[in-house]
């Protein structure tokens, strides 16, 4: 049985230097070629750092080109991936941070405030950041030989229920099915509740799309991003899904209703 990460990422080195996620944000584009190889290195310098194989791995991170570098990285090195949505309400996040047993976040620039300032009445001892956070390692810097870990379980998306790879994978295929991507398909991903997010993601990247990711959520710049990149599908917060043009389906992603737009 794959695991999650190669089901999700198992072509993608064929597909050489097509671009599989653009950070609108940044512009920062993150191919198909670089996105294993940097996720695979990630891994090793997690397990260097003392990450064992079923520890939990907090992923505080909002759509961009870091998000699937992040997620994959703590999977690939065996570690229990618990995605934290970067808009989550305040004080659900600080007891969300505190109730968990992980030792390691990976967070960002822009969230590391929230994150750092509830450290101390955590578990969390090492903070992994994208961009420059005072007291935290930068990701960029975890660096190791790529290597075959011991698999266990994947992911948890609420902090209790605990979703195996086999789980993920059977997930991931059925929604596959459903949406029918493509490699010529465009998929905004302005979602940040943490099962769509993770799982457009990973829908899209198994199919070989190209996905534009977003941290602003605001429905000026998702149809800007629209039109921009002639998007073909876009997985958008619920209050905006509603006044968007074009075809709507309604997906159940792990218990969770979401709704997808096919912009026409």
């Amino acid at each position: 049985m794959p695991t999650w990460t190669d089901a999700v990422l198992g072509e993608a080195g064929r597909r050489n230097g097509r671009p599989a996620v653009t950070d609108a944000g940044t512009g920062e584009i993150l191919t198909y070629e670089l996105l294993p190889k940097r996720l695979n290195r990630a891994a090793a310098g997690l397990r260097e750092r003392g990450l064992s194989t079923g520890d939990p791995v907090l992923v505080h991170l909002p759509p961009g080109a870091d998000y699937p570098l992040a997620m994959h990285a703590a999977a690939s090195a065996g570690g229990l991936v618990v995605p934290l949505e970067a808009d989550m309400d305040t004080e659900l996040f600080y007891e969300r941070l505190c109730s968990s047993r992980a030792r390691i976040l990976i967070t960002d620039a822009e969230l590391a405030s929230w994150s750092t300032s509830a450290v101390g009445e955590s578990r969390i001892r090492q903070i992994f950041a994208f961009g420059e956070v005072h007291g935290a390692t930068a990701f960029c810097d975890l660096d190791g030989a790529p290597e075959r870990v011991p698999v266990a379980s994947a992911a948890s998306f609420d902090g209790r229920r605990v979703v195996s790879h086999a789980e993920m994978v059977a997930e991931l295929r059925r929604i596959s099915r459903e949406l029918r991507l493509r490699e010529r398909d465009v998929v905004l991903v302005a979602a940040t509740e943490a099962r769509e997010q993770a799982m457009i993601f990973d829908v899209a990247l198994m199919a070989g799309a190209h996905i534009v990711a977003t941290a602003d959520t605001s429905l000026s710049r998702c149809r800007e991003l629209i039109g921009q990149y002639g998007v073909t599908l876009a997985a958008v917060p619920p209050r905006i899904a509603p006044v968007l043009s074009g075809a709507h389906t309604s997906l159940t992603v792990h218990g969770h209703t979401m709704i997808v737009v096919r912009p026409g």
